[in-house]
């Protein structure tokens, strides 16, 4: 059975389409009212983004991870329950303009890419495996949270030090709340994948006998952990406005996708 968008795919994809465009023109308008349009379309992207999702398992009897477009459905959902948190929590709304494209973006993959629905293989029929990947994706969220949490923080101390005011800077909050939140971002979301990656290498090893096989997605899953944790260590060392951290960040997020579109040809 092929697998094909359905009508809620389609009418997330617009709802995530259509809020995305009006938080970037909140940029131009600079109005409230702008932003607050593009929250409410996102949120309805995100209700029915929610009914694909449980198609998906109503139809494969688990949980949308075995394959790149429901890796991509199912992180692009896990990133924006991630910014409503922060959302309600901090009442920040700067993210959006890194978050929302994202999301459109990861989702997009899934409506394009199409592989099989399928039962799911016996051989990936394992606790280890469904924690492996559920962990996996839910601290991939966060780390990517947290890096654009590391974007504003970086944008808004240039503008401090040049007195310049840029787009963004009606929308950006204090550098420590920036530093907060990207800083907290990355230690929950480090922890988690750090455990979903532990419980990839004993499923590894129970499975096959060895740890790892050095896979596309295994080498980039690995090399954004240790990016990753240079970045922790620049906050825990105080570093983290040093120019470096914007290349770690980069060389993470590259090492994410090589490891995100890598299940595509695992």
């Amino acid at each position: 059975m092929t697998m094909t968008p359905n009508v809620a795919l389609y009418l997330a994809l617009c709802f995530y389409a259509a809020g995305t465009l009006a938080a970037l023109a909140a940029l131009f308008t600079r109005l409230a009212r702008t932003q607050q349009v593009a929250l409410g379309l996102m949120i309805a992207g995100f209700v029915t983004h929610t009914v694909w999702i449980g198609s998906i398992c109503v139809r494969t009897h688990h949980p949308p991870i075995t394959n790149l477009p429901e890796a991509a459905s199912f992180l692009a959902w896990c990133i924006f329950a991630f910014e409503m948190v922060i959302l309600l929590r901090y009442r920040v709304h700067a993210a959006s303009f890194f978050v929302y494209p994202l999301v459109l973006i990861l989702l997009t993959v899934s409506a394009v890419i199409r592989e099989p629905y399928a039962l799911m293989d016996p051989a990936l029929r394992s606790g280890l495996f469904t924690s492996h990947v559920l962990m996996s994706t839910v601290g991939v969220a966060g780390l990517l949270i947290g890096l654009s949490f590391i974007m504003l923080s970086q944008l808004q101390d240039r503008a401090l030090k040049r007195k310049t005011r840029g787009p963004l800077w009606d929308w950006i909050p204090s550098l420590n709340v920036c530093n907060v939140i990207s800083y907290r971002a990355l230690a929950i979301g480090f922890s988690i994948y750090t455990l979903g990656l532990l419980a990839g290498v004993l499923w590894s090893y129970r499975t096959t006998a060895e740890l790892m096989d050095l896979s596309v997605k295994q080498i980039g899953a690995l090399v954004a952990w240790v990016l990753f944790a240079m970045l922790l260590q620049s906050y825990i060392s105080g570093g983290y406005r040093a120019r470096r951290t914007l290349f770690i960040s980069a060389g993470a997020f590259v090492a994410i996708l090589v490891a995100i579109l890598g299940i595509h040809h695992a």
